[in-house]
């Protein structure tokens, strides 16, 4: 009977081998991307953010939110060339969120991944807000804040884990 239960357990890891091994293979690969993402992102609100027009700095405005969103959200604006991998950056701050869940060595880093996402929600809702605005000035003011909180999203290395980023995250990991 052991023999067979044993068997058994071989036959469902095999079959099904999600593990938190695997988990750990697809989180840098992950963490990359998002920083990649989060790079494209703030060096489009800094593009907006120095725009000399309204209608430059709502085109930035848009990429940026496009970034933050991804392309299976509605506030996704097809009209406007993509940039990035299309994913959003809300939707890896919600996958960095189920990681630091499944795996236990990253269970201290649940507040940074939190923040994470709230960063970068705050940055998405904040840029959804500023389609309103007529004023260039304080279009680029908007859009800069937007940039502030994507460069909290991505922190440094060397962050403390309750106050870090993507960065801090993926410096856990050596190459």
């Amino acid at each position: 009977m052991k023999k067979q239960a044993l068997l058994m357990l071989l036959v469902l890891a095999l079959v099904y081998p999600g593990n938190a091994q695997d988990d750990r293979q697809g989180l840098v690969p992950m963490l990359e991307r998002f920083v990649t993402q989060l790079d494209l992102a703030i060096q489009q609100a800094a593009f907006g953010a120095s725009a000399v027009t309204v209608e430059e700095a709502r085109v930035q405005s848009r990429q940026v939110l496009n970034l933050a969103v991804g392309e299976g959200d509605t506030s996704f604006d097809s009209a406007i060339p993509r940039l990035g991998d299309g994913v959003g950056l809300n939707n890896y701050a919600r996958r960095l969120l189920r990681f630091v869940e499944e795996i236990p060595e990253l269970r201290e880093y649940k507040v940074t991944a939190g923040n994470i996402a709230f960063f970068s929600q705050a940055a998405s809702e904040l840029l959804k807000a500023s389609f309103r605005i007529q004023n260039a000035e304080e279009l680029r003011r908007q859009i800069h804040i937007a940039q502030g909180l994507l460069l909290a999203a991505r922190g440094a290395p060397g962050d403390l884990p309750s106050e870090g980023g993507v960065r801090t995250i993926l410096a856990l990991f050596p190459e």
